[in-house]
């Protein structure tokens, strides 16, 4: 078995005519995610942003394949889609006959499968890399031990190997006595401890660093105390990366946002700072609900075989952390009640609600014009009449001009407001037209083909945007949004819920929502605009929501709206 140090002259390729060199492990990064529908509980997050991040900056890869079965989504992918190139496959169910019932043993034969085909470095997408990787590059594989002295085995969160490295192929051959079947003592056989003693054996093929070169700290709760929680600095002198022990620090990383990252002095978030720099505070926050799921998570995981009494205190608590829930929605509700019980949006003298002088006028006639006709190209691609939903339908003035222009369509009419909703279904709803009263935050949504969002985001806070963006179970959404005449400011600023806007419409100077701004960071299609006199101008997007969101009804060909 190689050291690092004693090998490094030993192990490099002659050099070519001319003293240029070819490194033996190519540069190229290699991920594997998203190979169970729940990513096991532990969604694409800023962690594994800023981990991908440090990758790419420090290790300079030529390319960086990233293979899924089920594609991430949410604001933190939107960031980092870009950076990779995406690759779906279908992980394997069984290795020489043996089957691989858990995704993690899965993802441990993908990775070797996809180095062997054509080398480079595999990485979890939990490992934070501190420096180059150059130094090493002139070896056939390179694996860190785990635990001081290897005494847990040779890990493989971190591989380095040149195509068909030798040890690698030997590797994989001892699938074929794989019996791991989920958690049990054969968990990590085939993935620690089986490399190691193969390193023995075979040391030829193989060069082994200390455990503190990516596997530093150790996986032991006073060691991710270190890395999560201290400001006592950890030692990097020898280090690579840090493999974050993802499955272990859920707790520390689920949930967390750029400005967590900037207030907390603990070593991780010193690391991921300059990663995050130029991100909204709020950039990917979670909603309430979120937040509460994850709380119910923790108090679970930190009870553990807790005692009845106290695990009705916990069951109290979550309770009433549940009632948090229930309480920002009713404070969303009641805002909306109070900006129509109070005319905030003005009055027309007759309506007993008014949605604004935006819902009628050329504006409105503008928007019924083109929308209809953008609805009638779906319909003819999908051959049959539209279901569409119109989220915060308001006073039904402008939904109402769409019915009547297309005699066919299905049309429900969504409000957070109850007496606003029981008057337009008094008055209105008949068997194509009906009217239904919901949280777009956090209730359930009604299915349909396209869904409409007009002048609704400007009223709410960043969060509450990006909770409904990441909910819309639709293939084709078109979101309508007031801009200013002239943008000043920075992009996106927050506000409160309720019916200012985050410009100065008097002026017409600030800045609107801007879907393909951090904190969204979403694809966007202008499909039209108008001019709203005098300060103002209407556009309307046809936006990508998050992957994973849609469904399949509408056609592919559809997608050029």
């Amino acid at each position: 078995m190689k050291s690092l140090k004693t090998t490094k002259r030993q192990a490099k390729r002659p050099n070519k005519p001319g003293g240029s060199q070819t490194a033996r492990i190519p540069k190229i990064l290699n991920y594997t995610f998203g190979l169970a529908a729940d990513f096991g509980g532990q969604p694409w997050s800023l962690v594994h942003h800023v981990c991908l991040r440090s990758a790419i900056e420090r290790i300079k890869p030529e390319q960086v394949f990233f293979y899924y079965e089920y594609e991430p989504s949410g604001p933190w992918w939107a960031l980092s889609r870009s950076l990779v190139t995406p690759i779906k496959i279908t992980a394997p169910r069984e290795i020489f006959g043996r089957p691989l019932t858990h995704v993690a043993h899965r993802s441990d034969v993908v990775r070797l499968q996809k180095l062997i085909e054509h080398g480079g470095i595999y990485l979890d997408s939990d490992v934070f890399v501190q420096r180059s990787f150059d130094q090493l590059l002139n070896f056939s594989t390179v694996l860190g031990s785990e635990g001081e002295g290897a005494e847990v085995g040779l890990a493989n969160a971190v591989i380095l190997a040149e195509p068909n490295a030798p040890f690698l192929q030997r590797w994989l051959e001892t699938y074929r006595s794989f019996r791991g079947n989920g958690r049990n003592e054969y968990w990590n056989e085939h993935s620690v401890r089986l490399p190691a003693v193969l390193a023995k054996a075979h040391p030829s093929e193989i060069t082994v660093l200390s455990h503190d070169a990516f596997f530093w700290p150790l996986c032991k709760e006073e060691h991710l105390q270190w890395i999560f929680n201290s400001k006592k600095p950890i030692p990097l002198l020898a280090t690579f990366a840090n493999h974050l022990w993802e499955s272990h620090s859920w707790k520390f990383l689920a949930n967390l946002t750029p400005r967590q990252v900037r207030r907390k002095d603990a070593n991780f978030h010193l690391w991921a700072r300059p990663l995050v720099a130029g991100l909204a505070d709020d950039y990917g926050a979670p909603s309430l609900q979120d937040r509460i799921s994850h709380f119910k998570w923790r108090l679970a995981d930190q009870l553990g075989t807790a005692k009845s009494q106290t695990r009705q205190i916990a069951a109290a608590l979550v309770r009433k952390a549940s009632r948090l829930v229930l309480n920002e929605r009713n404070r969303r509700r009641k805002t909306f009640q109070d900006i129509y019980q109070r005319e905030l949006w003005g009055t027309d003298g007759e309506s007993k609600f008014f949605s604004g002088v935006d819902s009628s006028g050329p504006a409105a006639e503008f928007y019924v014009y083109y929308m209809a006709e953008l609805l009638e190209h779906h319909s003819r691609e999908l051959g049959r009449p539209l279901r569409v939903v119109d989220l915060g339908c308001g006073d039904f003035r402008v939904g109402g001009a769409l019915v009547d222009r297309m005699p066919d369509l299905t049309y429900i009419g969504c409000d957070i407001v109850p007496e606003l909703v029981a008057h337009n279904a008094a008055n209105y709803a008949n068997e194509r037209v009906r009217f239904q009263q919901l949280d777009a935050v956090c209730d359930p949504l009604p299915e349909g083909d396209v869904c409409l969002i007009r002048q609704v985001f400007q009223h709410l806070s960043n969060a509450y945007i990006q909770a409904i963006l990441q909910r819309l179970p639709y293939q084709v959404v078109y979101v309508s949004e007031g801009q200013p005449a002239e943008c000043a400011g920075p992009v996106n600023p927050d506000k409160v819920c309720g019916a200012g806007l985050r410009f100065d419409w008097s002026t017409g100077r600030g800045r609107g929502v801007e879907l393909q701004q951090p904190p969204y960071c979403l694809s966007t299609q202008e499909v039209f605009r108008c001019p709203v006199p005098p300060n103002e101008v209407m556009i309307t997007e046809r936006v990508d929501v998050p992957s994973g969101a849609a469904r399949d009804e509408l056609a592919h060909s559809a997608a050029t709206g």
